[in-house]
């Protein structure tokens, strides 16, 4: 795939394709749903296939982060919205340690609700960085940030979900 400056329509398609399973990891993590997932990677795909129909030249220097850029607005646009963005009360806290593991659907839930219990912007980078496969560099440039600052998110981050894992398991 052409990764800078001009895309095609047929590029564009192919790279779609190759990185769904990253573009819809990480939209269902942000979520919390996959239907709602892919109705976000179709707008995206079809909002950036609008721009580019639209213009004669679209210049990006690289095009993966601008589609995960353009997917993470898109994500935080809905779940504003919706009145979704990190609402859990601390009564209806789900006690993790108490969470079979036996399938795909508990362990997403398990993350879920470990991720909900950071501050959002600690948890978007990870869910850029691990469900996102992204590099810190990826990261940094998706969401604006300095690396060093894209890195500290990540390392807190994930220091306090040990941290939550810890105390649940007690």
């Amino acid at each position: 795939m052409n990764t800078e400056n001009n895309i095609t329509m047929k590029e564009l398609a192919e790279y779609f394709r190759q990185e769904q399973p990253h573009l819809l990891r990480y939209a269902c993590y942000r979520l919390g749903d996959a239907d709602d997932a892919k109705d976000a990677l179709q707008d995206v795909f079809l909002k950036i296939s609008a721009k580019l129909s639209d213009e004669k030249s679209v210049e990006v220097r690289d095009w993966r982060n601008y589609i995960f850029r353009t997917l993470s607005n898109l994500c935080s646009s809905r779940l504003t919205a919706l009145g979704k963005l990190r609402t859990v009360p601390l009564d209806a806290r789900l006690d993790i340690a108490d969470i079979p593991t036996e399938n795909n659907e508990a362990d997403y839930q398990r993350i879920a609700h470990l991720l909900a219990e950071i501050p959002e912007e600690q948890a978007e980078v990870i869910r850029l960085r691990i469900y996102g496969n992204n590099s810190f560099a990826d990261v940094a440039e998706i969401l604006y940030l300095p690396l060093p600052t894209v890195k500290s998110r990540f390392l807190n981050g994930l220091e306090k979900i040990r941290r939550a894992m810890k105390q649940t398991s007690h």
